[in-house]
């Protein structure tokens, strides 16, 4: 885990980054609609990707990538040791860029998995304004299905929450996790990996944290203030 001041710093540099990406943030009168909504009910949702991508990306974008960059923290000086690294289910690319950003990895290989094209084409577009060092491909996928190699990290950031029977059937999470997974997604449902988590994984770290949104985000994420749950788990190998 980094220190207070480490993270700091990095939040602000973040911040820079996301800037410089503020073309897909900027909120819309759709994404304001589906904001107000979805803090009206306040429950766990499933999003129409197809139809509201954009609306979703600047509504929740920049809030999803500060949150998965707190949970990248946990994993400290590690993260650039990671080569290949999967970002599972990977929307409009909020994981990817965190963990670009933090890794700093020229010879990183990040290859983004996802259902819906229109996120794809965000994710496309978010890593090639970022200019962050490393490879980056993003491939139309329905998942879960086996990803032809063992990454050393798999990303999920609110995937699961929207598969959750992947959790509940060892053969569909096996096809998930690479050497480590590294989740991002709702207190509920990291409580329910935790229970269900099949033989052959074993947890590395739990965390929750709260983090203060930089002040030059809060017209884009629209509060101060958000909370993130995170768990990180390893295969067990021979």
């Amino acid at each position: 885990m980094l220190r207070t001041d480490e993270q700091t710093r990095h939040f602000d540099d973040f911040a820079d980054i996301l800037l410089r990406c503020n073309h897909l943030y900027r909120p819309s009168l759709d994404s304001i609609t589906l904001l107000n909504a979805v803090e009206s009910r306040r429950q766990i949702e499933i999003f129409d990707y197809t139809n509201s991508a954009d609306a979703f990306t600047r509504a929740f974008g920049m809030r999803n990538s500060l949150k998965c960059l707190q949970a990248l923290t946990s994993l400290g000086t590690a993260i650039h040791d990671y080569r290949k690294v999967c970002d599972l289910g990977c929307g409009s690319g909020a994981f990817s860029l965190a963990f670009a950003y933090l890794a700093r990895n020229p010879n990183l290989e990040l290859h983004g998995l996802d259902a819906a094209e229109t996120q794809l084409s965000l994710s496309e577009e978010l890593m090639s304004v970022a200019r962050l060092p490393g490879k980056f491909a993003f491939e139309q996928r329905s998942l879960p299905a086996p990803i032809g190699y063992l990454p050393d990290l798999t990303l999920s950031s609110y995937w699961f929450c929207e598969n959750e029977h992947v959790i509940f059937d060892p053969a569909l999470f096996d096809l998930t996790v690479g050497k480590e997974l590294l989740v991002v997604d709702y207190e509920k449902i990291i409580d329910h990996i935790t229970a269900f988590l099949p033989r052959g994984f074993r947890v590395l770290g739990r965390y929750s944290a709260n983090i203060e949104v930089p002040a030059a985000l809060t017209e884009f994420v629209a509060q101060e203030k958000a909370s993130v749950h995170s768990i990180h788990i390893g295969r067990v190998l021979d």
